[in-house]
């Protein structure tokens, strides 16, 4: 085995080792914050709050939408009807939904 490929195989394998171990995003890089309003109620149900960014939103709470109050969901999610609320959509328009 040639020099250059003898140190290429473990500088690889010492690169991808390290990138590996730190998740989606480096270590030194900030979580993206929306801005603005957000409102979120915990994951075992109860009443939306708001919140000034994304990220103030505690770990494991699930994302209000809907109604007058509560706007839309992330691109990547859409507005459905809150299984754990008393609201019935059918019975008046101001029902809040949940992210999913």
């Amino acid at each position: 085995m040639s020099g250059m490929k003898r140190l290429v195989l473990p500088c690889l394998w010492a690169w991808v080792s390290v990138l590996g171990g730190c998740g989606d995003r480096p270590v030194d890089e900030e979580p993206v914050c929306r801005e603005g309003r957000t409102f979120a109620r915990p994951a075992a149900g109860g009443n939306c709050e708001n919140y000034a960014s994304s990220c103030d939103v505690p770990a494991g709470a699930v994302l209000c939408c809907g109604g007058f109050v509560f706007g839309g969901c992330p691109t990547s999610k859409r507005c459905v009807d809150d299984p754990l609320d008393a609201c019935d959509p059918g019975q008046t328009s101001d029902c809040p939904g949940i992210c999913q």
